[in-house]
This record gives structure tokens, C-alpha cells and sequence, in this order.
């Protein structure tokens, strides 16, 4: 009799179990997301503190020329704040008046700022100049151009983009690194400000060291997970601005609309919007010419990615709204930099074909486009530096017609620096295509 009981009580234990369990289970799909490809596209945290920073300390000229689409409107707005914050960022002097002098005089920051000069010093001294001298004896044409800069697989690497291309009105940048919020150093400041700026350390190290900054790295450096105050790429693109000599103007958050347009990011809900970064500025030594950056965090493959950090992002198959915004951008160059060899594959084709239909000059090394795909019928090539073969992480991506052209010479020219994964001068590589 003591044996039924006892059976039917482990029986009834078990039912429990189950029962439990099955109730568990949409709790932990909700709070994993969706394995199936559901779009992470709101990349930053719900409280955005950079909403209310960008409605606060306007200058008198507080209104934006009325446009339905913000990619083709022309801001007006100021607020000192934003520049007063990629100076501080950048580890350089707070100017008279700045929003953050008080957090200038501490012990954290003054370290920083010592370390930063010092590891600028040689880049702005050595390494850009000599960039810009090549610039401007072969980049001329696409510098008096202007207009539009699109720079795919680009994360937040402005430096490169504005010593290459200085001229471009506007730059759209995209990435799969999260766009971020706007730094609230009030209360990084509670935290470790000293924990902040290695995080700002680690994440520029490869960039800063050997051109290019590491994708996986990048998993880290951006998601919160080195410091959680650094969830994005905004703070590092701020700083780049202030340290190649301009100065941020304004700062908004913006979004594309189903009809691939792009609005206030206040203007449209869901959570398959993609969200995007909207920077005004200027060079210090050209006060009255007023330039734009964008930045998306977006997959750019044909269909979905998921990545190691845990992000899910459908491909531009699937996100026509992307896709429209893409193929409503007047390119004038396009420029590609250590960008994974990732558009040798028929699952990037879209993007590619993007670049090559809309573009009317690119510029890129070998880990770009296959030189296969370019029509020599339709564009002119100029090569600049050396090329045998990839780095051994990308070995089967080796080019032999390319590897050819340079062989036989016709229109190669000289790279005096290095770029890209072949990081070191001599052994890096650019080639310039030109439209007919």
C-alpha cells in the first residue's frame, strides 16, 4: 500500500515538473529573442539620453529647412555641447565655456588625455600627412566633386574617411557595430571615469596601431561589454571629428522609414526600425561649409545574419527599407577598407551591385570587390601600391587577374604608407576606378 502511494506521489512530482516547465518556456524565447532571424534593429537602450541632449542649449538658429527626407536637408542647428564632448572624448583642452570643464581638471582625464596625445602625436604628424600628400596628387578629382561619401563595412573609422576624402558634403557610414547612445558623463563620472576611458583605449587600438579595426573586437568594444557606457560607435566617431580638426556642430538621432526615407528618430515605432546617427559639422579651417555624417548599424548581406555578440539582422533581401535607402543615395565615391573580403560572395551581391551602379568613382583595397566584377568596358582602374596575395586569415581569396595587373604594370603607381590588413608600407595595396 506504502509502495502505491509512493509511486503515485513521484508521479504527480513529475506532472508538476512538466507543468512548470511549459510555462517557462515563452518566458525564455521572449528573453532570448528570436532565433529565427527577428531583426535587432533598435540598437541603442530604450532610456536614450541622447534625445533629450539633442533638444537642449540650442543656438538661436533652432530650426531645420523643412525637407520629407533628412538625408537631403541642410541643419542649421548648433549646440556647443556636442562639441565641447568630442573634445573631452578626444583627451583634448576644454575651450572657455565648455559644458564639461570641471570634469577636464580630473586626475582620470588628464592621464587619458596625456596617453592620447602621445599616441596621436605620431599619427597627425607622420601617418595622415603623408596621406594627404598622395590625396592630393591622386584624389583630386573625387575631392572637387564633393557631394556624397559611402563608405560600407566601415564601422566608425572616420579618420581614414575625412583624410581620403576632406571635401565630401556629406559621409554615410555603415556598420554592424550599434550606432550607441550619447555619453551621459554626469553619470560615467559616478561610475569609473577611468573605466570609460580604457574602454575608449581599447577600442581604438587597432585602428589607431595598424589601420583597420578588428570585427570581433569590435563585438566587444561596442555591445557594452569591455564598459557598458560604450554601447556603440558614436563616442569614438565623435572623437575622431575632434581630433582631425573639426568641429561637431550638432547631433540627432535619426531613422529610415518604410518608404526608405530618413526621419527624426521620434517620428516613427516598432522594433524593425533602423536607427541611425546623425553628426553636423565643420573643419576648423572652413567655418562656413557645414558637412553631414550618418551612421547605420546594418547587415549589408543578402540575407540574415547572426552574429557572435548575439545580434540577429535580416538581410537587404528582406529589409526593402534599408534597400531603398541605399539605392537613394547620389554616390560620388565610394570607399572600401578592410572589409572581410565579404563581397566576393554571391551573398553580398546586392551591395555590390549597389556600389558599382551608383557610384561614379570608388576607391578600395583587394579585400573590397573582386576586379572580376568590374567592367573594364565601363571603368577606368588606376593601381596604386603592391599585391601578391592576402594575409594567410584570408588566403583563398587570393586575386590572380589581379595579382596579374600589377605584374605587368600598365597604370600601377607607387603607395608611399601602409593600409588595410597589409598594414605595413610596401606591402599594401589601393586601387582607384573611375567611371566613363
Amino acid at each position: 500500500m506504502k509502495n502505491k502511494r509512493l509511486i503515485r506521489y513521484m508521479i504527480a512530482l513529475k506532472l508538476l515538473k512538466y507543468a512548470i516547465i511549459a510555462l517557462l518556456i515563452p518566458v525564455m524565447s521572449s528573453c532570448g529573442g528570436d532565433s529565427q532571424g527577428k531583426d535587432n534593429t533598435n540598437n541603442t537602450t530604450t532610456t536614450d539620453s541622447s534625445k533629450n541632449n539633442a533638444n537642449a542649449g540650442k543656438v538661436s538658429n533652432d530650426k531645420t529647412e523643412t525637407s520629407a527626407n533628412l538625408l537631403n536637408t541642410t541643419e542649421t542647428r548648433e549646440d556647443r555641447q556636442y562639441n565641447d564632448m568630442a573634445r573631452f572624448l578626444a583627451g583634448m583642452p576644454a575651450e572657455e565655456g565648455s559644458t564639461l570643464a570641471k570634469y577636464h581638471e580630473t586626475n582620470a582625464w588628464k592621464q587619458y588625455a596625456k596617453t592620447a596625445n602621445n599616441t596621436w602625436r605620431s599619427i597627425l604628424q607622420q601617418k595622415v600627412p603623408t596621406m594627404a600628400k598622395w590625396r592630393d596628387e591622386n584624389l583630386k578629382v573625387q575631392n572637387d566633386a564633393k557631394g556624397t561619401l559611402f563608405y560600407p563595412f566601415s564601422g566608425p573609422d572616420f579618420l581614414h574617411a575625412s583624410t581620403f576624402f576632406p571635401d565630401a558634403s556629406r559621409v554615410v557610414m555603415v556598420g554592424l557595430e550599434p550606432i550607441g547612445n550619447y555619453p551621459d558623463i554626469d553619470k560615467i563620472a559616478k561610475k569609473s571615469l577611468n573605466g570609460y576611458f580604457n574602454g575608449l583605449r581599447h577600442s581604438l587600438f587597432t585602428i589607431l596601431k595598424l589601420s583597420f579595426f578588428r570585427t570581433i573586437a569590435m563585438a566587444q568594444d561596442f555591445t557594452g561589454k569591455v564598459t557598458s557606457d560604450i554601447d556603440g560607435t558614436l563616442p569614438v566617431i565623435m572623437l575622431f571629428m575632434a581630433r582631425t580638426g573639426h568641429r561637431v556642430l550638432y547631433y540627432e538621432k535619426v531613422a529610415v522609414n518604410e518608404e526608405g526615407e530618413l526621419v527624426s528618430a521620434d517620428q516613427v515605432q516598432g522594433d524593425r526600425i533602423y536607427y541611425g546617427t546623425k553628426l553636423t559639422y565643420r573643419r576648423e579651417d572652413k567655418p562656413n561649409e557645414k558637412k553631414t555624417l550618418f551612421y547605420f548599424a546594418a547587415n549589408l548581406q543578402n540575407t540574415p545574419y547572426s552574429s557572435r555578440s548575439g545580434l540577429v539582422r535580416k538581410g537587404l533581401e528582406d529589409r526593402k527599407d534599408f534597400r531603398k535607402f541605399l539605392k537613394s543615395l547620389d554616390i560620388t565615391t565610394t570607399y572600401i577598407k578592410s572589409a572581410s573580403y565579404l563581397m566576393y560572395r554571391d551573398s553580398f551581391s546586392i551591395i555590390r551591385n549597389i556600389i558599382l551602379n551608383q557610384s561614379k568613382y570608388f576607391l578600395q583595397d583587394d579585400s573590397g570587390m573582386p576586379i572580376r566584377f568590374v567592367d573594364r568596358g565601363k571603368w577606368n582602374l588606376t593601381f596604386f601600391g603592391s599585391y601578391y596575395a592576402p594575409i594567410p586569415l584570408f588566403r583563398n581569396r587570393v586575386q590572380r587577374d589581379l595579382r596579374q595587373a600589377y605584374k605587368e604594370g600598365t597604370n600601377v603607381k607607387p603607395l608611399p604608407f601602409g593600409i588595410g590588413y597589409q598594414y605595413r608600407k610596401g606591402t599594401s595595396n589601393l586601387m582607384l576606378a573611375e567611371k566613363k
